[in-house]
């Protein structure tokens, strides 16, 4: 039987609750069950934890993405001081990421993108598409195809939403790419050449031998 609370709550019940908390901005609530499962054991102090780290990609995501990044970082700290005995510093920890989340602003769009691609994935077997432009240098098609540094910049390093002005450093570094590239054909021109030729020197030996 899954272990209850120290007040005999039903656990699964109460990490559904403080999270459904969380969504309507309850940060008192929220954290009266955090604290309930916290003060119950150091594993349910942990479920607590885990839980306030999937809530902030699962109710906020890009809505407030610097709050992700602060949850995070009180859920660690959070880990480090836990004392069943003493459970006041991982309560001012945990109460932090708590109002942090109840106060920021929501979104689902995380969890909807996720399941819209990933289930159709593993329920409708879908398969990407690749499209042609995709194959640059970097592909075995690309390479195949003769596509450079030229194409790359034409096709393969298109940005958008495009940056507001251009890098002072764009030009300079294309000019110094296609330079290694025309160099590094040129070397491997001369290394085929070099192959051939030394394969007819062979083929020549071996007509003198016999």
């Amino acid at each position: 039987m899954f272990p209850r609370t120290i007040h005999n709550l039903e656990a699964h019940a109460c990490i559904s609750a403080m999270q459904k908390f969380c969504r309507r901005g309850q940060e008192r609530e929220a954290m009266e069950i955090a604290v309930e499962l916290g003060h119950t054991s150091k594993s349910f102090a942990s479920w607590v934890t885990n839980r306030l780290q999937i809530i902030s990609h699962e109710d906020m995501g890009l809505a407030a993405p610097e709050v992700i990044t602060l949850v995070r970082t009180c859920c660690e700290q959070a880990k480090e001081v836990y004392d069943q005995a003493k459970p006041g510093d991982w309560r001012l920890i945990v109460g932090t990421a708590i109002c942090a989340i109840c106060r920021a602003n929501k979104s689902r769009e995380g969890v909807h993108f996720g399941a819209s691609i990933g289930l159709r994935s593993q329920l409708e077997d879908y398969v990407p598409t690749i499209p042609d432009w995709v194959h640059d240098q970097h592909t075995i098609k690309g390479k195949a195809k003769g596509r450079g540094i030229d194409y790359f910049r034409e096709v393969s390093a298109i940005l958008s939403p495009a940056p507001a002005k251009k890098d002072a450093y764009e030009d300079e570094a294309y000019r110094l790419w296609k330079l290694r590239e025309t160099r590094e054909a040129g070397a491997k021109g001369k290394k085929e050449k070099g192959q051939d030729s030394g394969s007819g020197t062979k083929e020549r030996g071996v007509k003198k031998l016999f």
